[in-house]
């Protein structure tokens, strides 16, 4: 199979060029492709003509993207409609990753695929306009959703969450952990094999929710990573999330279910692999 990554130097699509390292792969980040010009993006990709197409380029400054609507808008809605277009030129499969962050976040349960969303920030807005920039132009498409995601540090060198939270423990005696926000955290190359899998099985295209199974707060998962990392010195402390104020609304619950596919391992499983 020939396969296209894009964002190829971002934590996901250094993991998904990885996987791919058993097939004909291309990995191209911005300095080979820059989606948001159209004709580059027919020209180059119709050009290679890769049977598989695995977005992972993203504009993923949720904060930022208040202020940066129009970019965020263009990386994340716009410019997956001219990947879509160019793969519908040579019939090529795409798959495309989108976010918990496209639903309001008040159902306490969580959401399965078929809930209709309700984004309430920019970044939100722009990840379900590339949902439908991707629909409208292609039949053969896997939107994957998935969220708190954690893997590889990209080539730019942004820490994850859980890199994160242990540099701090080495420099801080007490951490605040939101205690009242709950996602699932997932770890990238879980979610990397399972999309090669619902790709591979031919699954029905559509929208998919692939996350490690479970639900966590902030402070559950900052805890997780404390016991597993066996790190004392740190303090941990739950606090509200209506204390730690953020320019973009974030989902209080969000919590995807996976209803369609195969489940992935819990996450504390995961990321005990992770940190080994």
């Amino acid at each position: 199979m020939k396969v296209l990554i894009l964002g190829a130097k971002g934590s996901l699509g250094q993991t998904f060029t990885d996987l791919y390292q058993d097939q004909d792969v291309t990995a191209w980040d911005h300095d080979e492709l820059d989606i948001t010009q159209a004709a580059a993006v027919i020209e180059k990709i119709t050009a290679l003509k890769p049977d598989l197409i695995i977005n992972c380029a993203a504009y993923n400054s949720v904060d930022k993207a208040e202020e940066e609507r129009s970019k965020a808008k263009l990386i994340n809605g716009t410019a997956v409609g001219f990947i879509a277009k160019a793969a519908s030129k040579i019939g090529a499969t795409v798959v495309q990753f989108s976010t918990a962050y496209v639903y309001s976040g008040d159902s306490v349960s969580g959401y399965e695929e078929s809930d209709p969303p309700s984004p309430r920030s920019e970044y939100a807005e722009s990840k379900l306009l590339g949902e439908n920039e991707l629909s409208k132009n292609l039949k053969q498409y896997y939107i994957v959703r998935t969220t708190w995601l954690y893997g590889k540090i990209s080539f730019t060198g942004k820490q994850n969450f859980v890199q994160m939270m242990i540099q701090m423990a080495e420099s801080h005696q007490d951490i605040d952990g939101i205690e009242d926000e709950f996602g699932n955290p997932t770890y990238a190359v879980d979610l990397a094999k399972a999309t090669r899998e619902l790709v591979e099985q031919k699954a029905d295209f559509g929208i998919y929710h692939l996350v490690n199974e479970g639900t966590a707060s902030w402070y559950d998962w900052a805890k997780e990573i404390f016991n597993v990392k066996h790190i004392l010195k740190a303090k941990l402390n739950p606090i509200s999330r209506d204390r730690f104020i953020r320019p973009a609304a974030r989902p209080k619950y969000g919590i995807l279910k996976n209803t369609k596919f195969i489940k992935l391992r819990p996450w504390q499983e995961a990321l005990k692999e992770y940190l080994a």
